[in-house]
């Protein structure tokens, strides 16, 4: 398998091809004691960049199961109690073979497009967008609009570093469209909001990292992850389906590093998409949730009587031989 060459003094070599990782989700949960409740925690599965093995549920007392809802395949853990603790823990843990993405090695199935031409709760299309695509689009495939996208909201959106924006990490393009300022679900957005409006199927993909930017010389073997992070994939229909990662554009870009930055409109660093976990907007779990659609499925969701409860989690790697 062939892959990228990138270099720089004091950063990792981004040349990898594959990731061998363990991960760890330790999930709290402050329930009312006694009364029934669901949790739904995500879980990555199989698929042409990775392979997942060794899943493990710690969850006393409770009964679980491992589901897949239908519309986006995305996999979850499933725990119910009759009669529930006032604290929860919980452990779900597994490992990831996870192979380095982009046009060295694309994702060849074609799968269904059509759901991923249409809006979302908050990716609107056509209107301004159509304007705006019609000012910032080249090209006559869909490789080389989305690498217009790509320079286009690197070059005028900013990343959230302080968390300021009062709809972080919603994706509600509307507001990032005037705010031009956001996290990966932000930017994500607006870009997928752009593509399909073009006619380009695209949607976003979650996952964690193992490393912020710069990547340090040596990534440590293991680790407890910040945050998630979030990426887009679009068809291209002489190539299949094709990575884009514009919000790391531009970080790596604030970080010195326009190199890289460059080559992140076909490819992933693979220590920044260390596992793919879900994908999709506006998620319906399995079983279905009370409530609403959920506007992306990378956290446990909990629920008592009919109703979302908070739950805490910390995330945790360590590299496998």
């Amino acid at each position: 398998m062939s892959a990228f060459l990138l270099m720089q003094p004091g950063v990792a070599s981004i040349n990898n091809t594959s990731l061998n990782t363990h991960f760890t989700f330790d999930i709290s949960v402050q329930a009312k004691a006694g009364e029934p409740l669901k949790l739904w925690i995500p879980v990555a599965s199989d698929n042409e960049l990775q392979d997942v093995s060794s899943i493990k549920v710690t969850a006393p007392g409770a009964s679980h199961s491992i589901n897949v809802e239908p519309e986006y395949d995305n996999r979850m853990v499933f725990l119910q109690y009759s009669t529930a603790p006032s604290e929860l823990k919980i452990t779900v843990e597994y490992d990831v073979r996870r192979w380095t993405a982009g046009t060295h090695n694309v994702r060849r199935s074609k799968g269904e497009t059509t759901r991923f031409l249409k809006s979302d709760s908050l990716v609107p299309l056509g209107g301004r967008y159509a304007e705006i695509a019609k000012e910032v689009v080249r090209g006559n495939n869909a490789m080389s609009k989305m690498h217009s996208i790509f320079e286009h909201v690197v070059a005028t959106m900013q990343y959230d570093y302080k968390k300021e924006s009062p709809k972080l990490g919603m994706g509600d393009v509307a507001f990032v469209c005037d705010y031009k300022r956001g996290n990966c679900s932000d930017l994500h957005s607006y870009v997928i909001s752009l593509a399909r409006t073009e006619g380009i199927p695209a949607y976003l993909e979650y996952g964690f990292p193992i490393s912020g930017i710069p990547i340090p010389s040596e990534v440590p073997t293991e680790g407890e992850i910040g945050g998630y992070h979030c990426w887009t994939w679009y068809f291209d229909s002489q190539s299949g389906w094709l990575p884009l990662d514009a919000s790391d554009g531009r970080r790596w870009l604030d970080s010195g590093f326009a190199d890289i930055s460059k080559t992140l409109s076909s490819t992933l660093v693979l220590q920044r998409s260390a596992v793919a976990v879900s994908k999709g907007r506006d998620i319906t779990l399995q079983p279905k949730q009370a409530g609403g659609s959920l506007n992306h499925f990378i956290k446990p969701h909990a629920q008592q009587n009919y109703q979302q409860i908070e739950t805490s989690w910390k995330v945790r790697y360590k590299l496998n031989n």
